[in-house]
């Protein structure tokens, strides 16, 4: 059996760093919690990471990395699909990692989902997530040609708002079902999600007020 590999400090204080934002928010975590949660000492956090906002952006491009990559590699394996097809590829390596990997990935999970919603870390996101982004939204105009490249934006930003609120593990799907389904089975939200955001994205194609069911 090959040992484990040891972790860097800077590896350390990521891990750290990354369960106490998932939990408080940035706002809710200081410095010295994430050195005491490390454990590393205050000096050598401060060492690698000079204030807190670099180490949050930080946490976030970690994992972004590998997302990007998986999702590139998906969307080119990719031979002539329809919407739904173009949708799986894009949050099948998001789900998987999330269901299948470490416990950080969850954390993550919610991390991304704070990110979305606070426009302080707007920029940071255009930075990590930017280029993706802009493929599937020409990706999308391809295989919804009556899309516009705005309406192809605003299905993407909302395609994204439906990922990350559904895989943050809020509890709410819990809750609103009285504990019959659960917000963290992420492998079961993944067929609904491709399904409703695949029909509000062709429903961008539709005059307003128009019933695109309707004989």
């Amino acid at each position: 059996m090959g040992r484990t590999q040891k972790k860097t400090k800077r590896e350390i204080i990521l891990d750290a760093a990354e369960a106490l934002f998932a939990v408080h928010g940035f706002d809710g975590v200081s410095m010295r919690m994430i050195a005491e949660r490390g454990p590393v000492g205050l000096g050598l956090l401060t060492h690698h990471f000079p204030a807190k906002d670099q180490l949050f952006a930080a946490v976030l491009e970690r994992r972004a990395d590998i997302i990007n990559t998986a999702r590139l590699a998906a969307l080119d394996a990719l031979d002539k699909p329809d919407l739904e097809a173009l949708l799986a590829a894009f949050l099948r390596p998001y789900v998987e990692r999330i269901a299948e990997g470490d416990e950080g990935w969850r954390s993550y999970a919610r991390l991304h989902a704070m990110m979305t919603q606070d426009a302080r870390w707007t920029p940071v996101a255009a930075a990590i997530f930017g280029g993706v982004a802009e493929e599937m939204i020409a990706r999308i105009q391809v295989v919804e040609p009556r899309l516009t490249p705005d309406l192809a934006a605003r299905g993407y930003v909302l395609l994204l708002g439906g990922m990350v609120s559904m895989f943050a593990d809020t509890r709410l799907l819990d809750r609103l079902t009285h504990g019959r389904l659960s917000s963290s089975d992420v492998v079961a939200s993944f067929d609904p999600i491709v399904r409703f955001a695949a029909a509000g994205i062709r429903a961008l194609a539709e005059p307003a007020g128009t019933d695109p069911h309707a004989p």
